[in-house]
């Protein structure tokens, strides 16, 4: 539960009335979520609280972010989330292969036509 006191201190914006409630950073492994601490406060999340879920609507008009504390859930999703990264991954590197294959073989017709002029 939120205590009131502590949530008018949530929405404290800068000088531009920006307000930061979550900071998403990509890392090899998923993403690093940043809370400022007074909505760590707020949700009763300590620094040992790794497992947060985050669900991201975007079929409207607005993009809604949950994020939710479920070391159960994270724990059921972990092993859909390491297959579709490894998936992901084997794409990336086909791509990366065909382009690759690609430039040779424009390397290779450019190295042709100048031989033949």
């Amino acid at each position: 539960m939120v205590k009131k006191y502590d949530v008018e201190n949530l929405f404290k914006a800068d000088g531009d009335g920006v307000v930061e409630l979550l900071r998403l950073q990509p890392k090899s492994a998923g993403f690093y979520a940043y809370l400022p601490s007074s909505i760590s406060r707020a949700l009763n999340l300590n620094k040992n609280d790794h497992n947060l879920v985050a669900f991201i609507d975007d079929s409207s008009n607005f993009t809604y972010l949950v994020v939710v504390k479920d070391s159960d859930l994270a724990e059921q999703l972990r092993p859909l989330i390491l297959e579709k990264r490894e998936k992901a991954e084997v794409l990336h590197r086909k791509m990366r292969e065909q382009l690759q294959t690609q430039q040779q073989s424009e390397k290779e017709a450019e190295q042709n036509v100048a031989y033949d002029g």
